[in-house]
């Protein structure tokens, strides 16, 4: 098997282990598309491995040579370890290029998941900055150093921040879907909004080979793939019954 990628440096982000990725600027995902990733010939203990199948690896950071992957990564990667790259795939954010005030909304149910989404969404922030818009981060926990001129609120304002953004970008687990049902229904919130995405984190096994159904989430009476039509949706797609 051909490696497209190495490990070029272990890193800490937000205090739990990551990987910067030295690979080809054509295999880097975007801000929210991700790329399917094998170590090529690891000798470690298949007890040790996450997956005996490829791993779906977002950016947390782009570089020239390639990108920071956002958490949760295998515990078996090293530096020095060969993967094979199999991407870009999904769909992946699109920033409006006159946005000035954006959101980025990592939503968690489930508090021992804190931390796991904004690295997906962090991404996006070199974007953001270039074309001179506030940004504010709503989540239960911020990342570890932060650009000093992003605002980070907690979840408690998550209403008040979406009605103050002209771009809103969010990152959530799949069983969380009916939570924000329930929250952005009662508000009305998203009534005549159109920038609004939302990128579902849920396993994706197949990586949109074998249209499996792991993955399936429910817009409009209809099932959808995060794999395939996704990972990042329209908010109000999935927040419609």
């Amino acid at each position: 098997m051909k490696a497209e990628g190495i490990i070029k440096e272990l890193v800490l982000l937000d205090g739990k282990p990551s990987v910067r990725i030295r690979c080809d600027p054509a295999l880097i995902p975007a801000p929210g598309q991700y790329v399917l990733a094998y170590a090529i010939g690891s000798d470690v203990s298949p007890v040790l491995r996450s997956s005996v199948l490829a791993d779906a690896v977002f950016s947390a950071k782009i570089f020239t040579d390639g990108f920071l992957a956002a958490l949760p990564v295998p515990i078996s990667w090293m530096i020095g370890t060969p993967l094979h790259l199999r991407g870009p795939l999904g769909h992946g954010f699109l920033v409006p290029k006159d946005a000035r005030r954006v959101a980025l909304v990592a939503f968690e149910v489930q508090k021992t998941r804190a931390g796991d989404s904004p690295p997906r969404l962090s991404a996006l922030i070199d974007i953001v900055l270039k074309q001179e818009a506030s940004i504010v981060l709503v989540c239960r926990t911020p990342p570890d150093d932060l650009p000093p001129q992003i605002e980070v609120q907690p979840l408690k304002a998550l209403m008040d921040i979406c009605d103050w953004a002209d771009y809103i970008a969010m990152d959530t687990e799949r069983e969380s879907l009916p939570e924000l049902k329930k929250m952005f229904g009662e508000g009305n919130l998203l009534k005549g909004r159109k920038d609004a995405q939302i990128l579902i984190h849920t396993p994706m096994p197949c990586g949109a080979i074998a249209e499996c159904g792991v993955c399936a989430v429910v817009s409009h009476h209809r099932q959808l793939l995060v794999c395939k039509d996704g990972p990042v949706f329209d908010l109000k797609d999935l927040l419609d019954e």
